[in-house]
């Protein structure tokens, strides 16, 4: 009886296998090529479907969801790219093989399980991808859209008083990194819009600093002579520091400001001084604006970085207050050591060149510049004679003896007529010199034949 029973149970295990092995079959014919039915790729019905028609309708449907628009902002609109715009990307092929592979799992056991499954329905994720060389594309397309200059606000002098003439305007640069990262974020929470990282670049000089500008606190004037060269090369330079700023710590340099003195940039030879006597040389005259500027930062009691004195007195200012430049050697520098920003200002009226300096209110101060120590150098007693390019030749003209000087500049700055500072600003040294023969070199010029 045992034995009977046995065999019936074997029996209807082997026909129970054979009918689950015959519906796998079944089924697998039945959807061959097509995805099993009950199967989703992000919430879009795919079972049923070959491969390539279940890609069709899912990129359908995802084109849709990859139009939507991203706004970027950067203080206000710019831009409303799409999510393709910016290089989202769908992984069909990756979830399209995930989906048709769902109930074809090669262990029967684990088929069978799915099969099950899908009664309920199986959905596959789809996966986006970000394409980081387009959405850096686009973001630096953006960035050259922002972008923007400082721009100092210009100022100039009218009636002795500064007038803005045009306000300042802050630089803008949008940081690239930071705003890929930003607009990632805003792709993955499904955000609306998003602000661009843009960085503010404040101008060198402000509106506001302009605006402190209000008083003349230094002025020095000089007058020169009628030699026509000799004054358009002092009008040439003294242009050169028309509107120049000079910010709190900020440096002038007399050189880099006023730039080379060649016959290129419009400079005409006139007569300077070298090895203590004057020649005809290329922007003559150069010096007497290096040497009324002096005067002004000595005025304003800047710190005074770098001065030199000619080798002899000048005609246009007293000794121990002149200052001689070479460009490339000898120079003029002071350091703007106050609290607020400076405005030069220069002006050439018939023969008077006055130089002047502009910035906030200085109170009661009072600046005086002192030339003491004065000590007198004997000429040295033999007779030179030289050759003068400047003289008709075979001339013959006789300088007397000149003596030397030594001297010390000190600058005493008082308020309410109580000394409150009193400095040693330069010790000047000017060579004597022996009576001098110079005899004239200069040739006549050839009268040219009339044109017929």
């Amino acid at each position: 009886m045992m034995k009977r029973v046995l065999a019936a149970g074997g029996v209807a295990v082997l026909v129970a296998g054979l009918g689950f092995g015959l519906a796998l079959y079944r089924d697998a014919l039945a959807h061959r090529g097509r995805i099993q039915p009950g199967v989703s790729i992000t919430g879009i019905p795919v079972g049923g479907l070959t491969p390539e028609l279940a890609r069709r309708r899912v990129e359908a449907v995802v084109a849709e969801r990859l139009a939507r628009t991203l706004g970027i902002r950067a203080g206000g609109p710019i831009a409303r790219p799409t999510l393709a715009d910016l290089g989202v990307r769908a992984a069909y092929d990756e979830a399209i093989n995930a989906a048709f592979a769902v109930g074809r799992e090669a262990n029967p056991v684990r088929r069978l399980q799915t099969r099950w499954r899908l009664r309920q329905g199986i959905d596959v994720p789809l996966r986006f991808v970000q394409d980081e060389q387009t959405l850096r594309a686009v973001v630096t397309r953006l960035a050259a859209a922002v972008a923007a200059e400082p721009r100092d606000a210009r100022v100039t002098v009218i009636d002795d008083a500064v007038v803005i003439t045009e306000a300042s305007v802050d630089g803008r640069t949008l940081d690239v990194q930071e705003t890929v990262a930003r607009i990632k974020r805003a792709v993955a929470d499904e955000a609306g819009a998003v602000e661009a990282v843009v960085r503010i670049t404040r101008p060198r000089f402000t509106i506001d600093d302009a605006l402190t500008i209000t008083d003349p606190i230094a002025r020095y004037r000089t007058k020169f002579v009628n030699i026509p060269n000799r004054n358009h090369n002092i009008a040439l330079a003294a242009g050169k520091l028309r509107g120049v700023l000079i910010l709190p710590g900020e440096v002038l340099s007399y050189n880099q400001t006023v730039g080379p003195r060649t016959p290129e940039l419009g400079y005409l030879p006139a007569p300077v001084l070298l090895n203590n006597i004057l020649v005809p040389g290329d922007g003559g005259g150069v010096c007497q604006v290096s040497s009324t500027l002096f005067n002004v930062a000595l005025l304003a009691d800047l710190a005074i970085l770098e001065r030199h004195n000619h080798t002899r007195p000048v005609a246009y200012l007293p000794i121990g207050r002149d200052a001689t430049v070479v460009y490339g050697g000898q120079d003029l520098r002071f350091q703007n050591t106050t609290s607020g920003p400076l405005l030069l200002w220069s002006t050439v009226r018939g023969r008077r060149l006055t130089i002047t300096l502009y910035g906030p209110a200085q109170g009661t101060r009072e600046v005086a510049i002192i030339v003491s120590d004065r000590t007198e150098i004997p000429p040295p007693q033999h007779t030179a004679t030289r050759s003068d390019p400047e003289l008709p030749l075979g001339e013959t003209v006789i300088d007397p003896p000149q003596p030397g000087y030594r001297v010390r500049t000190y600058r005493v700055v008082t308020r309410d007529g109580v000394e409150v500072k009193r400095e040693l600003i330069a010790r000047s040294g000017y060579t004597p010199l022996p009576r001098t023969i110079r005899i004239g070199a200069k040739r006549a010029t050839a009268p040219q034949a009339a044109t017929p």
